[in-house]
């Protein structure tokens, strides 16, 4: 009785012992941020959930370990120029369904009006002129008159514009006689009006009298006031001077420069052609 009662209090005695052993020791709590669960075993400091899904305990990342690495650099600043805002405008929300549609109605415009512009070289009428004393043409003519008549006073020097119709004749001749030779002559007529008046109003009306000057400033040379039905030029002034009359008590003439087509190289040339002639300055001189 003795021995199994001693053998009864001993055992209880060992689980009392192991009782108060297992109290003093709890077990450990899992060493995951934010987790309270025990370990697994007394051999884990995680546990059974962390140990399962390391990764995604409590929406925690641990992030690798990385070795000798340097820390990033910084960003080298740049002068950058700000760009422009731009004010911008809220849209307006679609349409819906129960809008009403909208007709446009294209419409074309009637083409403009052409208006007729004539040219400036559809000259129907003679235009003179004058031209100033340090006009490189007027100098050329001065010149070519003074070769013949380096004493008579110039009172003034006109640049012809003759009517379309003439130019055109004479270039079609030109054409036509391409092996001919281009000069220039003068050719002195008379006059029955003043011839300075136009110095003063170069607008001024030609006379209906038959006057040389005016008929020749207005339509050419015309073989039927020659005698002999010819026209005729001189390449010196001096020659084409007896042509000229003087008109009034001062003696004011008028002689006029011509281009001319010929083959002619005599001083005085006889053209039968009126196109071969073109009038192109009016000289008015005493």
């Amino acid at each position: 009785m003795n021995k199994q009662y001693n053998k009864e209090s001993l055992g209880s005695k060992i689980d009392h012992g192991m009782k108060q052993f297992i109290k003093k020791k709890p077990k450990s709590i899992c060493q995951t941020p934010g987790c309270s669960n025990p370990c697994a075993g007394r051999k884990n400091v995680y546990c059974a959930e962390c140990i399962k899904y390391p990764l995604l305990v409590q929406n925690t990342y641990i992030p690798p370990v990385t070795v000798n690495q340097l820390p990033p650099s910084l960003p080298v600043p740049v002068n950058q120029t700000p760009l422009p805002t731009v004010n911008q405008t809220s849209l307006s929300p679609p349409g819906t369904a129960t809008q009403a549609a909208v007709t446009v109605k294209l419409t074309t415009n009637s083409p403009p009006k052409l208006t007729k512009i004539f040219s400036t070289l559809a000259i129907i009428k003679t235009k003179m002129t004058l031209l100033t004393a340090n006009d490189s043409e007027y100098i050329n003519i001065q010149q070519f008159f003074r070769t013949g008549l380096p004493h008579n006073t110039i009172l003034g020097i006109f640049k012809l514009n003759m009517p379309i119709h003439l130019g055109i004749a004479h270039k079609n001749y030109r054409a036509s006689h391409f092996c001919m030779k281009s000069l220039r002559a003068f050719h002195g007529t008379k006059s029955k009006c003043s011839p300075k008046r136009f110095i003063s109003n170069p607008k001024a009306k030609f006379c209906k009298s038959g006057c040389g000057v005016c008929g020749i400033a207005q339509n050419g040379n015309k073989k039927k006031f020659s005698g002999d039905k010819k026209l005729w030029f001189s390449d010196n002034s001096s020659i084409s001077l007896g042509y000229c009359n003087g008109f009034g008590g001062a003696g004011e003439k008028a002689m006029f420069v011509i281009d001319l087509i010929t083959n002619m190289s005599d001083p005085i040339f006889t053209l039968g052609s009126e196109a071969a002639t073109l009038p192109k300055y009016l000289i008015i001189f005493q």
